[in-house]
């Protein structure tokens, strides 16, 4: 009877050392991942600076730099943390409430920016679950260096200012073009 009472308390002790365990190392992965965040941070605002960015900080969206595409239009690049391992830099290029699924089906968008991601390694497009459509890169937080942040920023801005400037106007020109078909049709039919 008293082994098996001593036998009980060594396992209850046990479980309790192993959950105080648990909860020390999940403290200390919180905080090495608290410090890696940190360090990649300063990091990219050094970067910025190097690359003579403006930049404003946001506790939602992260780091926002606003670029320039021409005279009268910018764009957005934001700079995100995806802890442990990953840094996003990504711009919004169009909302999935401008552009109907229909109309992205009738005019190819997403096989256009698939088929232009695959033929150029720098542009890189890709849709979020609501149906925005970005263009995107990701570092690895512990490659992160000046020129691979530089060379996959200058991806997004490139990606963002060939989507505005090439893709958008053709988008736009096949919704008018379906919809005067559609329109013209709508009476008829």
């Amino acid at each position: 009877m008293v082994s098996l009472l001593e036998k009980e308390e060594r396992q209850i002790g046990e479980r309790f050392v192993d959950s105080v365990m648990e909860a020390i190392r999940e403290k200390v992965k919180q905080e090495a991942i608290r410090l890696i965040v940190r360090e990649a941070a300063v990091k990219i605002a050094k970067y910025l600076g190097m690359m003579n960015k403006d930049y404003a900080i946001h506790k939602e969206a992260g780091i926002v730099v606003k670029e320039k595409i021409d005279k009268t239009d910018t764009v957005d690049i934001y700079v995100i943390f995806r802890p442990p391992e990953w840094i996003e830099i990504r711009s919004l290029l169009v909302k999935s409430d401008e552009i109907s699924g229909e109309v992205m089906r009738e005019c190819n968008v997403l096989e256009t920016l698939m088929m232009l991601s695959n033929d150029f390694a720098e542009l890189s497009f890709c849709m979020d679950k609501e149906g925005n459509i970005y263009a995107k890169q990701n570092i690895l937080v512990g490659a992160l260096s000046f020129d691979l942040f530089k060379e996959e920023y200058d991806a997004v801005y490139i990606s963002a200012l060939i989507f505005r400037k090439e893709i958008l106007p053709k988008i736009k020109k096949c919704i008018k073009d379906y919809e005067e078909i559609r329109g013209a049709y709508a009476g008829i039919i």
